[in-house]
Protein backbone atom coordinates (compact mmCIF):
# COMPACT_ATOMS: atom_id res chain seq x y z
CA UNK A 1 0.00 0.00 0.00
CA UNK A 2 1.49 3.24 -0.96
CA UNK A 3 0.41 5.60 1.93
CA UNK A 4 2.07 8.52 0.35
CA UNK A 5 0.40 9.62 -2.63
CA UNK A 6 2.43 11.36 -5.92
CA UNK A 7 1.64 12.07 -9.12
CA UNK A 8 3.31 13.90 -12.12
CA UNK A 9 1.49 16.51 -14.12
CA UNK A 10 2.96 18.13 -16.88
CA UNK A 11 0.98 21.60 -17.50
CA UNK A 12 -1.22 21.47 -20.39
CA UNK A 13 -2.33 24.99 -21.89
CA UNK A 14 -5.99 24.16 -20.88
CA UNK A 15 -4.47 23.45 -17.26
CA UNK A 16 -3.25 27.61 -17.15
CA UNK A 17 -5.31 30.86 -17.12
CA UNK A 18 -4.37 33.79 -19.34
CA UNK A 19 -0.94 34.61 -18.37
CA UNK A 20 0.22 31.38 -19.13
CA UNK A 21 0.59 30.20 -15.56
CA UNK A 22 -1.08 27.18 -14.00
CA UNK A 23 -4.41 28.22 -12.71
CA UNK A 24 -5.92 27.52 -9.00
CA UNK A 25 -9.23 25.27 -10.39
CA UNK A 26 -6.71 23.26 -12.21
CA UNK A 27 -4.59 22.90 -9.23
CA UNK A 28 -7.37 21.69 -6.80
CA UNK A 29 -8.20 19.30 -9.56
CA UNK A 30 -4.69 17.57 -10.23
CA UNK A 31 -4.90 17.90 -5.90
CA UNK A 32 -8.51 16.22 -5.74
CA UNK A 33 -7.28 13.51 -8.41
CA UNK A 34 -4.35 12.51 -6.34
CA UNK A 35 -6.18 12.36 -2.91
CA UNK A 36 -9.07 10.11 -5.08
CA UNK A 37 -5.52 7.69 -6.01
CA UNK A 38 -4.48 7.93 -2.52
CA UNK A 39 -7.96 6.62 -1.06
CA UNK A 40 -8.35 3.83 -3.47
CA UNK A 41 -5.40 2.51 -2.46
CA UNK A 42 -6.28 3.20 1.33
CA UNK A 43 -9.46 1.08 0.07
CA UNK A 44 -11.75 4.14 1.18
CA UNK A 45 -12.51 5.56 -2.05
CA UNK A 46 -15.93 6.69 -3.36
CA UNK A 47 -16.72 3.40 -4.63
CA UNK A 48 -15.54 1.66 -1.24
CA UNK A 49 -17.51 4.20 1.20
CA UNK A 50 -20.69 4.00 -1.55
CA UNK A 51 -20.80 0.38 -0.57
CA UNK A 52 -21.80 1.34 2.97
CA UNK A 53 -24.34 4.11 2.26
CA UNK A 54 -21.74 7.00 2.81
CA UNK A 55 -19.79 9.48 1.24
CA UNK A 56 -17.21 12.07 1.45
CA UNK A 57 -17.39 15.74 1.70
CA UNK A 58 -14.92 18.53 1.94
CA UNK A 59 -15.26 20.42 4.89
CA UNK A 60 -12.03 22.71 4.97
CA UNK A 61 -9.48 23.66 2.54
CA UNK A 62 -6.54 26.20 2.74
CA UNK A 63 -4.05 26.39 -0.35
CA UNK A 64 -1.06 28.44 -0.17
CA UNK A 65 0.62 29.14 -3.56
CA UNK A 66 4.27 30.04 -3.21
CA UNK A 67 5.42 30.10 -6.88
CA UNK A 68 3.30 29.39 -9.30
CA UNK A 69 4.29 26.91 -12.23
CA UNK A 70 3.75 27.98 -15.98
CA UNK A 71 2.55 26.09 -19.33
CA UNK A 72 4.85 23.04 -20.24
CA UNK A 73 6.63 22.64 -16.59
CA UNK A 74 6.05 19.50 -15.00
CA UNK A 75 4.99 18.93 -11.55
CA UNK A 76 4.67 16.58 -8.60
CA UNK A 77 1.73 17.12 -6.12
CA UNK A 78 2.23 14.88 -3.02
CA UNK A 79 -0.17 14.27 -0.47
CA UNK A 80 -1.54 11.72 2.23
CA UNK A 81 -3.84 11.59 5.25
CA UNK A 82 -2.37 13.59 8.90
CA UNK A 83 -4.34 12.17 11.50
CA UNK A 84 -8.05 10.79 11.83
CA UNK A 85 -10.64 11.53 14.40
CA UNK A 86 -14.61 10.98 15.57
CA UNK A 87 -15.91 12.78 12.82
CA UNK A 88 -12.98 14.27 10.69
CA UNK A 89 -10.20 13.44 8.93
CA UNK A 90 -7.10 15.52 8.26
CA UNK A 91 -5.14 15.63 4.24
CA UNK A 92 -2.03 17.78 3.53
CA UNK A 93 -0.72 18.02 -0.01
CA UNK A 94 2.61 19.63 -0.90
CA UNK A 95 3.27 20.41 -4.78
CA UNK A 96 6.93 20.42 -5.91
CA UNK A 97 8.69 21.57 -9.23
CA UNK A 98 11.18 18.99 -10.72
CA UNK A 99 13.99 20.32 -8.71
CA UNK A 100 11.91 19.83 -5.67
CA UNK A 101 11.05 23.26 -4.81
CA UNK A 102 7.96 24.03 -2.81
CA UNK A 103 5.33 25.57 -5.86
CA UNK A 104 2.39 25.01 -3.10
CA UNK A 105 0.59 23.51 -0.04
CA UNK A 106 -2.36 22.56 1.07
CA UNK A 107 -4.20 21.25 4.48
CA UNK A 108 -8.17 20.25 4.18
CA UNK A 109 -10.48 18.86 6.22
CA UNK A 110 -12.96 15.99 5.58
CA UNK A 111 -16.08 14.59 6.58
CA UNK A 112 -18.33 11.60 5.85
CA UNK A 113 -22.11 11.91 5.28
CA UNK A 114 -25.06 9.73 4.96
CA UNK A 115 -26.10 8.96 1.23
CA UNK A 116 -29.67 8.53 2.62
CA UNK A 117 -30.22 11.31 5.03
CA UNK A 118 -27.46 13.99 3.55
CA UNK A 119 -26.21 14.15 7.13
CA UNK A 120 -22.85 14.05 8.83
CA UNK A 121 -22.31 11.23 10.65
CA UNK A 122 -19.24 9.79 12.36
CA UNK A 123 -16.32 8.35 10.31
CA UNK A 124 -16.79 4.51 9.93
CA UNK A 125 -15.07 2.10 11.82
CA UNK A 126 -13.34 1.42 8.64
CA UNK A 127 -12.13 5.07 8.20
CA UNK A 128 -10.89 4.84 11.36
CA UNK A 129 -8.60 2.56 11.43
CA UNK A 130 -6.59 4.18 8.71
CA UNK A 131 -3.29 4.26 9.93
CA UNK A 132 -1.05 8.00 9.00
CA UNK A 133 2.32 7.47 7.38
CA UNK A 134 5.25 7.52 9.75
CA UNK A 135 7.60 10.66 9.87
CA UNK A 136 5.30 12.92 8.29
CA UNK A 137 5.14 16.72 9.30
CA UNK A 138 2.12 18.31 9.18
CA UNK A 139 0.80 21.53 8.16
CA UNK A 140 -1.63 22.82 11.33
CA UNK A 141 -4.53 21.45 11.36
CA UNK A 142 -7.35 23.66 10.09
CA UNK A 143 -9.97 25.26 12.54
CA UNK A 144 -13.45 24.60 11.85
CA UNK A 145 -14.81 28.15 12.23
CA UNK A 146 -11.97 30.52 11.08
CA UNK A 147 -12.07 33.91 11.90
CA UNK A 148 -13.35 35.59 8.77
CA UNK A 149 -16.82 33.86 9.62
CA UNK A 150 -17.67 36.40 12.06
CA UNK A 151 -16.21 39.55 10.12
CA UNK A 152 -19.61 42.22 9.55
CA UNK A 153 -18.85 43.44 6.31
CA UNK A 154 -20.80 44.76 3.63
CA UNK A 155 -21.36 42.21 0.92
CA UNK A 156 -21.55 43.51 -3.03
CA UNK A 157 -23.41 40.99 -4.98
CA UNK A 158 -21.60 39.66 -7.98
CA UNK A 159 -24.29 37.44 -9.59
CA UNK A 160 -25.48 34.28 -10.46
CA UNK A 161 -24.85 30.72 -11.10
CA UNK A 162 -26.89 27.67 -12.00
CA UNK A 163 -25.82 24.37 -11.35
CA UNK A 164 -25.13 22.51 -14.60
CA UNK A 165 -24.42 18.64 -14.96
CA UNK A 166 -20.62 18.99 -15.55
CA UNK A 167 -20.04 20.43 -11.80
CA UNK A 168 -22.20 17.48 -10.74
CA UNK A 169 -19.41 14.57 -9.36
CA UNK A 170 -20.32 11.07 -8.30
CA UNK A 171 -21.33 11.80 -4.56
CA UNK A 172 -24.17 13.63 -6.41
CA UNK A 173 -23.40 17.23 -5.38
CA UNK A 174 -21.39 20.15 -6.85
CA UNK A 175 -18.06 19.19 -6.83
CA UNK A 176 -15.73 21.48 -4.60
CA UNK A 177 -13.50 22.67 -7.27
CA UNK A 178 -16.44 24.30 -9.11
CA UNK A 179 -17.48 26.57 -6.31
CA UNK A 180 -14.04 28.37 -6.68
CA UNK A 181 -14.19 28.90 -10.22
CA UNK A 182 -17.15 30.77 -10.30
CA UNK A 183 -16.06 33.10 -7.01
CA UNK A 184 -12.76 33.81 -8.81
CA UNK A 185 -14.29 34.66 -12.25
CA UNK A 186 -16.37 37.19 -9.96
CA UNK A 187 -13.84 39.60 -8.37
CA UNK A 188 -14.16 42.01 -10.65
CA UNK A 189 -11.12 42.46 -13.91
CA UNK A 190 -8.25 44.55 -12.35
CA UNK A 191 -7.67 41.86 -9.61
CA UNK A 192 -7.61 38.90 -12.26
CA UNK A 193 -5.49 40.88 -14.91
CA UNK A 194 -2.96 42.44 -12.17
CA UNK A 195 -2.70 39.70 -8.98
CA UNK A 196 -2.30 36.60 -8.23
CA UNK A 197 -3.67 34.23 -5.60
CA UNK A 198 -1.54 33.92 -2.78
CA UNK A 199 -3.90 31.86 -0.34
CA UNK A 200 -7.35 31.07 -0.72
CA UNK A 201 -8.96 29.73 2.45
CA UNK A 202 -12.75 28.03 2.22
CA UNK A 203 -15.19 26.76 4.08
CA UNK A 204 -17.95 24.44 2.96
CA UNK A 205 -21.29 24.41 5.13
CA UNK A 206 -23.98 22.76 3.03
CA UNK A 207 -24.40 20.90 -0.45
CA UNK A 208 -25.70 22.10 -3.57
CA UNK A 209 -26.91 20.08 -6.33
CA UNK A 210 -28.11 20.05 -10.24
CA UNK A 211 -30.45 23.05 -10.75
CA UNK A 212 -29.73 24.90 -8.34
CA UNK A 213 -29.58 28.65 -8.68
CA UNK A 214 -26.35 29.98 -6.32
CA UNK A 215 -25.61 33.42 -5.51
CA UNK A 216 -22.66 34.75 -4.94
CA UNK A 217 -21.13 37.65 -3.25
CA UNK A 218 -18.17 39.22 -1.90
CA UNK A 219 -16.29 41.85 0.46
CA UNK A 220 -13.18 43.85 0.25
CA UNK A 221 -11.80 43.08 4.11
CA UNK A 222 -8.41 44.65 3.18
CA UNK A 223 -6.53 45.71 0.06
CA UNK A 224 -5.11 42.68 -0.30
CA UNK A 225 -7.89 40.53 0.84
CA UNK A 226 -11.32 39.74 -0.21
CA UNK A 227 -13.74 37.65 1.79
CA UNK A 228 -16.41 35.24 -0.53
CA UNK A 229 -19.78 34.00 0.39
CA UNK A 230 -21.64 31.68 -2.08
CA UNK A 231 -25.56 30.99 -1.03
CA UNK A 232 -28.48 29.54 -2.29
CA UNK A 233 -30.69 31.93 -4.13
CA UNK A 234 -34.01 31.25 -3.38
CA UNK A 235 -33.57 30.82 0.45
CA UNK A 236 -29.75 32.58 1.17
CA UNK A 237 -28.60 29.19 2.84
CA UNK A 238 -24.89 29.30 3.02
CA UNK A 239 -23.09 26.86 0.63
CA UNK A 240 -19.51 28.28 1.24
CA UNK A 241 -17.24 31.02 2.81
CA UNK A 242 -13.96 32.01 1.45
CA UNK A 243 -11.29 34.73 2.16
CA UNK A 244 -8.62 34.99 -0.66
CA UNK A 245 -5.41 37.00 -0.25
CA UNK A 246 -4.08 38.47 -3.17
CA UNK A 247 -0.54 39.78 -4.04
Amino acid sequence: MTFIQTDTFLLRGYDCDATGRLSIPALMNMMQESANRNALDYGIGIADLATHGVGWMLMRFRLRMHQYPTYGQTIRVVTYPTSVEKYFIYRDFQVLADDGTLLADASSTWLVFSIESRTMIPLPGFIRALHVPPSIQPLPKLTSKPDFLTHALPYTTAGQVEVGWFSIDQNQHVNNVAYVQWLLEKVGDDWLRTREIAEIDLVYRSESHWHDRLQLSHATETTDQLLHRIEQAETGKEVLLARSAWR
